[in-house]
């Protein structure tokens, strides 16, 4: 009942935010947009690949890191889905290849899970974001959001909390599980997430569903 009422007011004061202090661009300050044109265009690409998981933008990067933390930490869901717009815009010929692989069946795109008490305190999933944004900008309806197939069961301890490499990867070992394994054979899946460092959390979802027979699994992050 405390968490319900939390929420509530929790909403009702975002609610009011946005009405006394309208959208501003996160780096230039500009009306009416979270994120502008020119503050993008300044962004420096600086994709790496992370145990088979392609992430586009350098974390040290002030814009994007100042975007991350506030869609994570300050309420701002729609910045999720800008960060989705530019990360389908960046692998928009990869995202081609795979259609053209897919004979027609749409690609699955998977968030990172998190957990029910994390969701609920924060009112929401930061990579479910990013999914949307990431799945809006396809017209073709070639990608398909499945939220629910891949779920968190063990509240574990966040992994920006652990500097151990070693620890990183036990920490998530063995935290998630598949629902409706049905769905995943011969089907290709795209996972999203907003930073990977190790690629622990990823490659133990990809392996996942590589073993319930996934054709295939690419990982896509915005920032490493």
């Amino acid at each position: 009942m405390k968490m319900k009422i939390y929420l509530f007011f929790k909403k009702i004061t975002n609610l009011l935010l946005d009405l006394l202090f309208p959208i501003k661009c996160i780096g230039c300050k500009i009306n009416d947009e979270i994120l502008c044109e020119n503050c993008i265009q300044k962004i420096s690409l600086n994709e790496r690949e992370i145990e088979n998981i392609k992430a586009v933008f350098s974390y040290q990067d002030t814009l994007i890191k100042n975007s991350i933390w506030e869609l994570k930490y300050h309420g701002k869901r729609y910045l999720g889905e800008k960060l989705g717009q530019l990360l389908y815009n960046h692998f928009i010929e990869d995202i081609s290849e795979m259609r053209m692989d897919v004979l027609g069946r749409s690609i699955y795109v998977i968030p990172i899970p998190i957990s029910n008490k994390k969701t609920k305190t924060r009112g929401y999933n930061q990579s479910m974001m990013i999914a949307k944004g990431f799945c809006n900008s396809e017209k073709s309806g070639a990608l398909e959001l499945k939220n629910g197939i891949v779920y968190k069961k063990i509240d574990t301890l966040p992994q920006a909390k652990i500097t151990n490499k070693k620890r990183r990867l036990e920490n998530v070992k063995g935290v998630f599980e598949i629902k409706n394994e049905e769905k995943i054979k011969g089907r290709t899946f795209i996972i999203i997430d907003d930073v990977v460092t190790t690629g622990g959390t990823m490659n133990e979802i990809m392996k996942i569903l590589k073993k319930a027979g996934a054709k295939k699994v690419y990982g896509f992050a915005v920032a490493h």
